[in-house]
């Protein structure tokens, strides 16, 4: 594994998903105490834009600064590996970690084609 795959790839996409692992429940928590657990949009943008904000500032400061690509490529190149090049991916997963955890945290399950609400079973610990 070369200096510049880990700088690029490995180390923003481990904060990424740290980040975003965060920020889920931090949103569900702030929905809860807030909007009437009610889901509310910007929280939605506000997370994307901080995912994008630690992948990219990572990035940067790890193949930018550390391997001295600003230098050799310029800040142009170095901005589009950190912030541009990353968003699809940041998105496709946020969007799909963003349902896991809203059905793993909801309470009951809907049966479809009917009227009929399951309750999920919580372990007492």
């Amino acid at each position: 594994m070369t200096p510049t795959f880990l700088c690029i790839i490995v180390i923003p996409s481990v904060i990424s998903i740290v980040t975003m692992a965060t920020l889920l429940p931090l949103k569900w928590m702030l929905e809860k105490e807030v909007n009437n657990k009610k889901s509310f949009f910007p929280f939605h943008i506000i997370n994307v834009i901080l995912i994008m904000m630690m992948c990219g500032t990572s990035s940067v400061v790890f193949h930018g600064f550390m391997l001295d690509a600003i230098n050799e490529k310029g800040w142009g190149i170095v901005s589009l590996y950190a912030y541009v090049y990353p968003l699809p991916i940041v998105l496709v997963s946020y969007i799909s970690a963003a349902k896991i955890f809203q059905t793993s945290i909801q309470p009951y399950r809907i049966s479809k084609h009917s009227n009929v609400i399951y309750l999920k079973t919580r372990r007492i610990r």
